[in-house]
């Protein structure tokens, strides 16, 4: 089990508290085989983009007292893979933890509609940012958020450290107004999904109701037609490994169009989804759903034990 670390212990040393998420292209290897110089700088351009701390777009601060006056994302890139810093010791308590989430959850579903596949780690712990986030971000919350990416993630996720959750559950200033808050919690249950390993994830697809996309439910099914896409477009190619990792994120997209599917009327009697729709729900799930072939072994021998 995880020791969590003090508050009082991350601010030595020059280092301060903060939500720590080292993100990684998935795949780079082969992009760097297939595709030319420009291709592939568009491609980190747009992961850079679209995972760019807040903060970045503010300007300094001028008097000493608006220094560290509420929450600010900062980030730095290298190659394909970017660390983000969301600072936690504020001024203000406005709910750093949650909001640091709906940013990467922005920022994972615009990487995928870009085809682009991340993994990546979120802990909470000691760093250095900079007072102003100048840099350079180093430090033993970097260190932790990047072991998490590379040995735990192992899939296209963004691996939440239970640590961090713990810190949520238990420590006031990750909340607003620095209080404990249920539709807080309903939001972070939301956000935040357990896998059958036990280990804990960014849950986007859960997280982005309609409400998230510019034209509600049609974005949202929208969204949810190119995820399909780009996960068979990947699986017709992947082999080992990189197969395993595109499986996983296939069940994800599976066990989710599986729930979505029994918040809606499939009948549609009164054709009111089929009006906006434009296809009624049986035929819109139906083909949201990817199709397991990696059973089809499972099945041969099933069928051969049958027979």
């Amino acid at each position: 089990m995880a020791t969590i670390p003090t508050s009082s212990g991350d601010g030595q040393n020059g280092y301060e508290r903060a939500i720590v998420t080292f993100i990684d292209i998935l795949g780079f290897r082969s992009l760097l085989e297939t595709r030319d110089a420009q291709e592939i700088l568009e491609v980190l351009q747009l992961l850079r983009d679209y995972t760019r701390g807040d903060g970045h777009e503010d300007s300094s601060p001028q008097r000493s007292d608006e220094i560290r006056l509420y929450s600010q994302s900062f980030s730095e890139s290298v190659s394909d893979a970017v660390v983000r810093v969301r600072t936690i010791e504020t001024q203000s308590r406005d709910g750093p933890f949650l909001y640091e989430l709906l940013n990467l959850m922005h920022a994972q579903i615009e990487c995928l509609n870009r085809g682009i596949l991340v993994r990546g780690g979120l802990t909470i712990g000691p760093i250095h940012v900079g007072l102003s986030g100048e840099g350079p971000i180093f430090g033993p919350g970097m260190v932790r958020a990047y072991e998490i990416e590379q040995a735990e993630a192992l899939y296209p996720r963004i691996m939440i450290d239970e640590v961090a959750i713990r810190m949520f559950l238990e420590e006031p200033d990750l909340w607003q107004h620095g209080q404990f808050d249920v539709n807080d919690l309903k939001m972070a249950r939301r956000y935040i999904a357990v896998d059958q390993d036990g280990s804990y994830f960014l849950d986007y697809l859960s997280a982005a109701d309609a409400a998230e996309f510019d034209n509600g439910e049609i974005g949202r099914f929208s969204f949810l037609m190119t995820h399909r896409d780009l996960i068979l477009r990947e699986l017709d190619s992947a082999q080992g490994r990189a197969r395993r990792k595109l499986i996983w994120l296939a069940n994800y997209h599976n066990n989710f169009i599986h729930d979505l599917q029994t918040r809606y009327d499939i009948d549609d009697a009164n054709g009111a989804f089929e009006a906006v729709m434009e296809v009624t729900p049986a035929e819109l799930f139906s083909d949201l759903v990817i199709e397991s072939s990696w059973l089809d072994l499972r099945d041969r021998l099933a069928g051969l034990v049958a027979s």
